[in-house]
């Protein structure tokens, strides 16, 4: 009995046994055959766990086919991910033909240090919406815990995509793109090779892409110890030309970036565009630089730069988000080894942004584009600029060499400062500055960019400065006659401080206040012009036929006040042995309009001289020189000559010159003619005497 009772244990275990058995032996069987068939049945759960995660319409399509043994293998004939209901496209993402295959080693690390390696990825076509609201919100958003670190993009050993596209649209960058894409690469293969193709709209200007690497999973491993990856491609971007050749490395982490590029286009601001910053408008350019990109910062390294007719070179280093400020701040030098100043007027005007000529406007000289200063708040800067040889224009026989200076922008507020310029023994020393601070963009009539120019002029050498012009040069080689002298020789010296505000060039003139002061001493200038200023038209004549010879030059002042646009002489006066030329009036910088008077007393005798003063008058586009019909200049030069006396002696102490004799001679030719009684007329003068004709006002006094 007690041997029945003690095998009954034993026979319960072992039906125990057979039936753990039997179970493991079905749950295998199981396994295999669900195993067998791809577990098809977690297509729908996985479908509504990933809808539900996501907030998002997912779909996983047939056929589905999950294989778990020796690794995850996901199989997938569609993948649908809806885009949020407010966006007005056909879904996130639709892919056909998916296969995705893990390691469990890989997911056991994702979930130890929550970084994830793929093994493989192929796909036969994706489509992808990425679109972005003004507002911000974009297709690609999902929910997110932000108390959990953001996770970083996974490591893709291989993957193959034979046909990929995306359309983007972002409001906020004015964006509108379509991009074809195509790889097929893994670590087994000897010859890879991924591209990508871009064709759209970039900032509302027509923008075509092309990259060609080895690969796009190598560049976007995030491993900081990877080797970076040979890259090649061009971009289109209006007119603008960008060809890169060169290494990329960690594209969703570090983006580092090692190459060349040869960068050709109509101006210099569509190359700022692209970049989001602030460039100047410019002729037609070709740069040719070697770049390095590490983290966020870039460095580039410019070593030919073709702008117009300059040839530059340059080092910048570019930090797109300043710890101190939080915008981005550029660094650098500008070398230069021929500059050429009629190379800046772009910047001031005479073209469009994009390097096109703008529309003129009728019976208007001065350029009215809008310049884009409010650009200058978003970028900060520190610019070392050092040029060798500063051309002036066909005008001046010497450049500038060198001209020196420092560039910076701070918070709005461009500033070219410190300038020291040498040419013809002489010196140029100043700043010039635009305040466009964005407070001040608030109200723009009220508070528009101001503008402010300091410079001064020290000991230059007018006689090496000024060349004879090429077609005077050659009409006196065709006469047999000797090179006819400069116009004009001597020391200049002088100082400039103006103001104004505008966003134009027109309307910085048009409100332009300050002065400047021009003074020429132990100089000489042409008996031809002197004669001309005289209206001397016999002695013209003579110059004419037997040669322009030079005169002492005993005093050349220029004392130019502004107010609101309007330019007055204070002091206007050349005094020869021969000849006194007075200059009063206005010019309207505004309205572009002259109204000048030149009274010439000649101080020797031509039967052809005409003593009545010459007056002009019209538009900068029209200017109309005729005689005044008052024969009465030597009352008229004595009225002009009284109004100059005073401010003349107000401004001798400031001339800063090595001698100031001349400019005392001023003061006597001022003296002479301002207590001078009206000159009689000769006897066959048929014309009436002074007292049947009116003095004429003279503008400004």
């Amino acid at each position: 009995m007690a041997q029945q009772f003690a095998g009954q244990p034993a026979r319960g275990l072992i039906k125990f046994g057979k039936a753990l058995l039997w179970l493991l032996l079905g749950l295998v069987l199981a396994l295999v055959i669900c195993e067998i068939q791809g577990w098809t049945f977690l297509r729908e759960p996985a479908q509504s766990f990933l809808s539900k995660q996501l907030e998002r319409d997912i779909k996983l399509d047939k056929p589905f086919r999950l294989h778990l043994w020796a690794g995850v293998q996901l199989d997938l004939g569609h993948l649908y991910i809806s885009a949020p209901e407010k966006f007005n496209v056909p879904h996130l993402v639709d892919a056909g033909n998916i296969s995705v295959k893990l390691r469990y080693s890989d997911l056991w690390h994702y979930k130890k240090h929550g970084e994830l390696r793929i093994r493989e990825i192929k796909v036969d076509d994706i489509d992808a919406q990425l679109v972005r609201h003004a507002d911000g919100s974009a297709t690609w958003e999902f929910p997110t815990d932000e108390s959990k670190p953001a996770t970083p993009f996974p490591v893709i050993e291989t993957l193959i995509v034979k046909s990929g596209s995306s359309h983007i649209d972002d409001a906020i960058s004015s964006t509108a793109l379509e991009a074809k894409f195509k790889t097929e690469e893994g670590a087994s293969q000897e010859d890879l090779r991924s591209e990508v193709s871009v064709d759209g709209q970039f900032q509302r200007r027509p923008l075509k892409a092309f990259l060609e690497t080895p690969g796009f999973l190598p560049i976007a491993t995030q491993d900081q110890d990877s080797p970076p990856i040979k890259s090649k491609g061009w971009l289109e971007y209006g007119k603008l030309r960008v060809d890169f050749d060169g290494q990329v490395a960690d594209l969703f982490g570090r983006q580092d970036i090692e190459g060349n590029a040869v960068v050709t286009g109509p101006s210099l601001s569509v190359l700022g565009e692209l970049v989001g910053s602030v460039f100047p408008t410019t002729d037609p350019f070709r740069l040719s630089a070697s770049l390095s990109k590490h983290s966020d910062v870039w460095e580039v390294n410019v070593d030919s730069a073709k702008i117009g007719r300059s040839s530059l070179a340059a080092v910048f280093k570019y930090d797109p988000r300043s710890k101190t400020t939080g915008i981005p701040v550029l660094s650098g030098r500008i070398d230069g080894s021929r500059f050429y100043l009629a190379d800046l007027a772009p910047a001031f005007g005479t073209l469009q942004a994009d390097g096109s000529k703008p529309q003129p406007v009728e019976g208007r000289a001065i350029p009215n584009r809008p310049l884009d200063l409010p650009s200058l708040n978003r970028m900060d800067a520190d610019i070392t600029i050092k040029l060798d040889y500063m051309e002036l224009g066909s005008v001046f026989a010497l450049p500038i060499s060198p001209f020196k200076a420092q560039l910076s922008l701070d918070k709005g507020k461009f500033m070219v400062g410190d300038i020291l310029a040498q040419t013809a023994d002489g010196t140029l020393t100043g700043s010039f500055s635009v305040d466009a601070q964005e407070s001040k963009e608030t109200d723009k009539e009220k508070y528009p960019p101001r503008w402010q120019i300091k410079l001064g002029w020290k000991d230059i050498d007018l006689g090496k400065w000024l060349q004879v012009s090429k077609a005077r040069q050659e009409e006196a080689k065709k006469q047999g006659k000797p090179v006819p002298p400069a116009y004009i020789t001597g020391t200049l010296n002088g100082r400039t401080d103006l103001s104004g505000k505008g966003s134009t060039t027109a309307e910085l003139l048009g409100s332009l206040n300050g002065k400047t002061t021009l003074f020429v001493e132990q100089g000489e200038i042409s008996r031809l012009v002197m004669e001309l200023l005289g209206l001397d038209i016999a002695q013209s004549v003579s110059a004419w036929l037997g040669g322009d010879q030079s005169q002492r030059l005993q005093c050349a002042v220029m004392d130019l006040k502004a107010s609101n646009g309007v330019v007055r002489p204070e002091v206007a006066l050349i005094d020869t042995p021969v000849t006194l030329v007075l200059i009063d009036g206005n010019i309207d910088l505004g309205q572009e309009k002259l109204d000048l008077l030149l009274a010439a007393k000649p101080k020797n005798f031509s039967p052809l001289t005409v003593r009545s003063p010459i007056r002009v008058q019209g538009s900068f586009v029209e200017p109309k020189v005729r005689p005044e019909a008052v024969p009465i200049a030597a009352r008229l030069l004595g009225s002009v000559a009284l109004a100059f006396v005073n401010p003349l002696a107000a401004i001798l102490p400031y001339l800063d010159t090595g001698s100031k004799s001349n400019a005392y001679n001023c003061s006597q030719a001022l003296n002479t003619y301002s207590s001078q009684k009206p000159a009689k007329a000769p006897a066959d003068d048929k014309t009436p005497p002074p007292q049947q004709a009116p003095v004429p006002a003279v503008p400004g006094h």
